[in-house]
């Protein structure tokens, strides 16, 4: 049975503008410290599934660290969260850990959230982005897409991205680029199309030469994405970062608890990614997001960052990543350092 034509709400400068004026307020909570913020946070991060078809080494879920149960989201709560949300929030991913291609319906999620006015991005290792996938993602809702590709020589790919082929990966990738190209030159121009590649001492040498590589008509950009330790938990992953950041001299608290929601498969909302275990949860979206996202529980979070008391949050204690970035009164960024 073939999908019904998608109805996509491209955000218009208008709908873009009206996400702009909302920013003040949510600055004014995180400044003053708000432990119940009276804004909505700015993006969602929704885990489809946290099932993966690789073993990445700089993935606690591919080293197999992850021990919380596996599973899909239910297209029911997912649309119950984007019915909630999408009058709030600007844009929401479809992945956190996992691989999304492997969910069944996801194409459906896509398609979702997209008719309801959010910007919908989605990560993939691009193993299973075949032609009819690639053909299937084009057409739908989808606006930003990753393509994830750690390296441009064989021996370096398949050592991080462990289970994946590097040709076949690749030519995944290519013929991805050369139909994005050829949909660009019929007038369809919506969707961003970023070839990612992560920077750590096995990729470090050959970032240069993946840039050029893929600085191909059709590609939008080409997204060298900072390492992530997720909160210096997994001493093995510790080990595979290029170069230390420097830190700024005080800690201030986290952004991300009052500008992003992070919600697993399950439901369960955590502070971020880097809680990959749930191991503080904060509670379940299936009664809604917002009753979550501003209840006690992570009311006490937002207090514990606040006085720096972090001693029981394993995910938070020894993370530098709160340094990444700093909101303003019109800005905030993602999970991405500022330089």
């Amino acid at each position: 049975m073939s999908r019904p034509s998608v109805i996509r709400r491209l955000q218009t400068p208008l709908t873009r503008w009206k996400y702009k004026i909302k920013m003040p307020l949510k600055y004014w909570n995180y400044a003053h410290k708000k432990v119940r913020p009276s804004s909505y946070p700015n993006r969602l991060y929704v885990e489809s599934t946290n099932q993966c078809n690789l073993k990445c080494i700089m993935c606690p879920n591919g080293l197999g660290l992850m021990k919380r149960e596996k599973g899909f989201m239910e297209f029911d709560l997912f649309k119950s969260i984007i019915d909630e949300m999408s009058p709030h929030v600007e844009a929401t991913t479809v992945h956190i850990w996992g691989e999304p291609l492997l969910h069944p319906r996801i194409l459906e999620m896509i398609d979702y959230a997209s008719s309801r006015g959010v910007e919908v991005e989605m990560s993939t290792n691009a193993v299973l982005l075949n032609k009819t996938t690639a053909n299937e993602l084009v057409n739908s809702g989808l606006q930003v897409i990753y393509l994830c590709l750690d390296g441009t020589k064989k021996e370096t790919y398949e050592k991080i991205r462990q289970e994946a082929t590097f040709e076949e990966t690749k030519a995944n990738i290519e013929s991805f680029v050369a139909l994005k190209r050829e949909k660009r030159e019929r007038g369809y121009n919506y969707l961003s199309l970023n070839i990612q590649i992560i920077e750590m001492d096995s990729t470090r040498t050959e970032i240069d030469s993946f840039v050029k590589k893929w600085s191909l008509p059709g590609v939008d950009h080409i997204n060298v994405k900072a390492f992530d330790s997720w909160g210096s938990q997994v001493d093995g992953i510790c080990g595979l970062e290029s170069q230390k950041r420097k830190l700024p001299p005080e800690r201030f608290h986290c952004p991300n608890l009052w500008y992003h929601a992070h919600i697993y498969w399950d439901g369960t909302l955590v502070c971020c990614d880097r809680d990959f275990e749930a191991k503080y949860p904060l509670g379940n979206v299936s009664g809604g997001v917002m009753k979550v996202w501003n209840g006690d529980r992570m009311a006490g979070l937002r207090q514990k960052h606040i006085t720096g008391n972090l001693d029981d949050v394993s995910s938070c204690r020894d993370c530098i990543e709160w340094s990444w970035w700093r909101p303003a009164w019109f800005k905030s960024r993602g999970n991405a350092p500022e330089e």
